[in-house]
């Protein structure tokens, strides 16, 4: 009697979904992956593989989260490898990511006038 073992089919749906999950918390762990999109431990590995394939995630290290190499903007929702700063806003203290892709974040949000060029 043998016993094959299949390995996972991920499906592109899984790999966006994941890929939206990670950069947004920057945080890749495939105990955390396996909780937020709810399949099991070994598809969670199998997305996290297929991530470092992609240069998305770092390899494995043992018990360890695994090096997230993407962010992703909080403005206007891009995801990618370069070209992000946290930015902290004016009067709460509020620190935010964001791109420098500025045609893309101005499309969504527009910079604010700037009152000390005005005067």
């Amino acid at each position: 009697m043998s016993t094959a073992t299949e390995t996972p089919t991920v499906t592109d749906e899984q790999i966006d979904e994941a890929l939206h999950l990670i950069a947004s918390a920057e945080f890749a762990a495939v105990s955390a992956v396996q909780r937020w999109m709810r399949i099991s431990f070994r598809d969670a590995n199998a997305l996290l593989d297929e991530l470092e394939q992609r240069g998305i995630v770092g390899p494995a290290n043992g018990s360890r989260a695994r090096t997230v190499h993407v962010r992703r903007c909080e403005q206007c929702g891009r995801i990618g490898k370069r070209g992000f700063h946290t930015h902290t806003a004016d009067e709460h203290d509020i620190r935010i990511t964001v791109c420098t892709n500025r045609t893309a974040c101005r499309r969504r949000w527009p910079k604010p006038a700037d009152d000390e060029a005005a005067g």
